[in-house]
């Protein structure tokens, strides 16, 4: 499994969230569903989709669509699978633990690094030592998407989640047919 196909398999989560999936084009509207899917608030959610398409498009000037097997690139999510060799997979990590564990890898996979604990740490500000490992194959995304589909796992707004998270819950299901915080209460 090479790191290449890790981003891509990251990439193609996106993909996977039109209402006619097709695992190699990404809309802008799959991208913005895909924030929204694994709980963003929807200012996040329209950045971070905006910046994906600025990066990745690759399918003309004018056109927000990305063909994910054309995207050129040489990232490796968190250094690759063969780094963070000191990573326990049964243990859990704060973001400082994780930053330690990427350091030998550089800034941009430090970064990663924060980006991966903002999105899946989980309420005690945790993420499973297997999660890291799901991220670097590119492929924690649908497991976040799921945890983030009832309320018991609210993203808390400090980390991009919603402000009320029962008026984003119904508001993105109905303007977007995401299912995300069902259960309308508070966390």
């Amino acid at each position: 499994m090479s790191a290449q196909g890790a981003f891509h398999r990251l990439l193609s989560f996106f993909a996977h969230r039109s209402p006619h999936p097709n695992t190699s084009t990404i809309t802008f509207m799959d991208s913005l569903r895909g924030d929204l899917s694994i709980g963003l608030n929807f200012p996040v959610a329209v950045f971070l989709a905006t910046i994906r398409h600025l990066v990745f498009r690759n399918t003309g000037f004018w056109s927000m669509t990305i063909y994910v097997p054309t995207v050129r690139t040489s990232r490796k999510l968190l250094g690759g699978p063969s780094a963070c060799r000191a990573l326990d997979e049964s243990k859990r990590y704060g973001c400082a633990e994780l930053i330690s564990l990427a350091k030998r890898e550089g800034i941009v996979a430090q970064l990663d690094a924060v980006g991966l604990w903002m999105l899946a740490a989980e309420k005690d500000g945790k993420v499973k030592g297997e999660e890291v490992r799901l991220f670097q194959k590119g492929e924690i995304m649908e497991r976040i998407a799921e945890r983030r589909r009832g309320m018991d796992n609210v993203l808390p707004f400090w980390r991009g989640g919603p402000l009320i998270a029962s008026a984003h819950s119904w508001a993105v299901k109905k303007a977007f047919g995401v299912e995300v915080y069902d259960g309308h209460k508070r966390a």
